[in-house]
């Protein structure tokens, strides 16, 4: 006779739920996941508040992958036609969000995520819990010329 112990893991805690059908967002919280993001999840709140269309919602190890993941956030954001507004966060906080107007970003360590409890303010909006299997292809915005690497 054998005992099955469920135990929750980082893949069960959170579910799909609803459909998004908007791709840009889809395709931020893609990079993220891909660049080390835990438990990425885009919720659509454009029933909710009329200011934001879109959260997303990433946690990070540590304080040094979530600089790695702020970067890469800021990244995403051009690269999918979204001008950053407004960035709260700096030196030592483990609670970052980056306002691109439609599309807020929260990122946190995973103690402060716990902490705060954000996904259960949204749990009944429609949401998509995103994992990267593979590296994101989409078509990604030109730098302006005073941008590129040589």
């Amino acid at each position: 006779m054998s005992i099955a112990i469920h135990k929750k893991t980082p893949e069960t805690k959170f579910a799909n739920k609803g459909r998004i059908s908007a791709t840009r967002p889809i395709h931020v919280a893609e990079d993220l996941s891909w660049n080390y993001g835990k438990d990425v999840i885009v919720y659509d709140v454009r029933k909710v508040t009329p200011y934001v269309s879109y959260y997303i919602v990433a946690s990070a190890q540590n304080d040094r992958r979530l600089r790695a993941l702020v970067s890469a956030a800021e990244e995403s954001l051009y690269d999918n036609y979204y001008d950053l507004h407004h960035k709260e966060g700096r030196n030592g906080s483990t609670w970052i969000l980056l306002d691109a107007k439609q599309v807020v970003i929260q990122l946190f360590t995973e103690d402060m995520r716990r902490e705060v409890d954000f996904d259960s303010l949204y749990a009944d909006c429609p949401h998509k819990v995103v994992e990267a299997k593979s590296e994101p292809k989409y078509r990604k915005r030109k730098r302006p010329e005073s941008q590129r690497q040589a």
